[in-house]
C-alpha cells in the first residue's frame, strides 16, 4: 500500500506531501487541483510502463495538455522545467519520476523521466559487464550488442523489473470518470482491460465474476428493484427487440416489480444511478481490477444517501479485498460515509493559496468531537472544514 505521496512543480502544485491511509478523499472547490494530484500519480505509473505516450496518458486518465502548461508558472515563482514525483510504500520502498520534455509547445511530445533513464544505463552497464566477463562466449561487436539492449530491449524490460521491485499497485494505476453512455455501451473511447475509464467494460468484468463474486455484489442492497444481473453472450437478446442495437453491451437486468414475462431489459434502457452503483462494486470485488487507482466526481448520478452508503460500503471493500483508492467529490454526503478516527480513513481539503498554488490539507478530528452534534456534511458546508467557494449567490 502506497502511505505518501510527494509532488513538486506539477500543474498548480509546487511541493506538496500527502500521508495516505487506505480510502482517501479528496474535496475542495472546482479547480483547485484536486484532479492534478490524481494525475500526478499516473503520470509515475504511466513512466515506469513506458506509457508516456499521448494515447496511453489518455487511456490512464490524465488530461494531456502542452507540457509548458505542466510545469508552474506562477507569477512570483521561478519557472522549473522538470516535475517530480515520488511515492513511498509502507515497507519503506520509494519509486520516483523526474520529467523533462524536449518540445515543451507539443501536446503530442513524448516525456522523458530522468530516472528511468540513469536506472536504464546502470542496468545496461552492469549486462555488458556480465556477458563481457563470460570468456566462452562469443559477441562479435559489443558496439552492436549494446545499441540493441538500448533501443529493442530495454524500453520492454522496464515494466518487468519495476513489477518486481514495486509490485503492480503502481503500475496499474488508472484514474476512472465515468459517464452513463459509456456504462451503457453507446461509447467506448478508452482501450483498457477490463473495465474502461469510462465505465466500458462493465458487461465483459462481470462476466468473469464467479458465483461468490456475483453473491457478494448482489448482497448490497442499493438498487431496490433489481432482480437479477443477466449477460447475453452471444448478444441474441437485440433481436428479440430488447434493444435498439446502439449499445456494445450485452449486460441486462430483471425488475422484481414487473411481471415474469415482461421484466428484462439491458444497460442501454437502466437507471444511470444503478449502473453507477454497479460499476462501483465490481471494481473493488474483482481481483482483475487495479489494487490502487482513483476516482474522480464519485458523486455522479448519485443521490445524497445514495453517495453515503456507497462510500461506507466501499471502505469496507477495501479492506477486505486489499484495495486502495483517491476519490476526489463535490457532494457533502459522500463525507458521512467515512470515518476520521479510523486511520484507513482520511479526508483532504484542497485550495487554491494566495499566489495561486494548491494546497492539499488533512482533516483531522480530535477525540472530544466524536460525539460532535454535526455531521461531516454539515461542517463542510458550514465552512468548517474549507475548500468552499467564496460566491455570495
Amino acid at each position: 500500500m502506497i502511505k505518501n505521496i510527494s509532488i513538486s512543480n506539477y500543474k498548480s502544485i509546487v511541493k506538496q506531501d500527502i500521508d495516505l491511509g487506505r480510502v482517501n478523499v479528496f474535496i475542495g472547490e472546482n479547480g483547485s487541483g484536486k484532479s492534478n494530484v490524481l494525475e500526478a500519480v499516473a503520470m509515475l505509473a504511466a513512466s515506469k510502463c513506458d506509457e508516456l505516450t499521448t494515447e496511453k496518458l489518455f487511456n490512464r486518465g490524465v488530461r494531456v495538455t502542452k507540457p509548458s502548461l505542466t510545469f508552474n508558472s506562477f507569477l512570483k515563482h521561478k519557472l522549473k522545467k522538470k516535475s517530480i514525483i515520488e511515492l513511498e510504500n509502507l515497507d519503506g520502498t520509494k519509486i520516483k519520476s523526474v520529467f523533462i520534455n524536449d518540445n515543451p509547445d507539443d501536446i503530442y511530445s513524448k516525456w522523458i523521466d530522468e530516472e528511468n533513464l540513469a536506472f536504464q544505463n546502470t542496468f545496461l552497464k552492469l549486462t555488458l559487464k556480465h556477458f563481457k566477463s563470460q570468456k566462452d562466449l562469443q559477441i562479435d561487436d559489443f558496439d552492436d550488442f549494446e545499441r540493441f539492449l538500448s533501443n529493442k530491449y530495454l524500453p520492454s524490460v522496464n515494466r518487468n523489473i519495476f513489477t518486481d521491485l514495486y509490485g503492480e499497485n503502481v503500475l496499474d494505476y488508472v484514474i476512472y470518470n465515468i459517464n452513463s453512455n459509456a456504462l451503457r455501451g453507446i461509447s467506448s473511447e478508452s482501450k483498457r482491460e477490463y473495465l474502461g475509464i469510462f465505465g466500458e467494460g462493465l458487461d465483459v468484468l462481470l462476466s468473469t465474476f464467479s458465483d461468490e463474486q456475483l453473491e457478494e455484489l448482489m448482497s448490497y442492497n442499493f438498487i431496490s428493484w433489481l432482480e437479477e444481473i443477466k449477460l447475453d453472450g452471444n448478444d441474441l437478446l437485440k433481436y428479440k427487440g430488447h434493444k435498439l442495437g446502439r449499445s456494445n453491451s450485452n449486460l441486462y437486468f430483471t425488475d422484481r416489480f414487473m411481471k415474469r414475462n415482461n421484466k428484462l431489459f439491458s444497460a442501454e434502457n437502466a437507471n444511470e444511478g444503478a449502473l453507477h452503483i454497479l460499476f462501483y462494486l465490481a471494481l473493488f470485488i474483482s481481483e482483475k481490477t487495479p489494487k490502487f487507482f482513483a476516482i474522480d466526481n464519485i458523486e455522479t448520478a448519485l443521490n445524497p444517501k445514495l453517495c453515503r452508503d456507497l462510500i461506507a460500503s466501499i471502505v469496507k471493500l477495501s479492506s477486505s479485498h486489499d484495495k486502495q483508492v483517491l476519490i476526489t467529490t463535490h457532494n457533502p454526503a459522500v463525507l458521512d460515509g467515512i470515518n476520521l478516527f479510523d486511520e484507513n480513513q482520511k479526508l483532504f481539503v484542497v485550495k487554491r493559496a494566495d499566489d495561486g498554488q494548491t494546497i492539499v490539507e488533512p482533516i483531522k478530528f480530535k477525540p472530544s468531537l466524536q460525539d460532535s452534534k454535526f455531521k461531516l456534511s454539515e461542517l463542510w458546508m458550514r465552512g468548517y472544514l474549507g475548500g468552499l467557494s467564496n460566491s455570495n449567490f
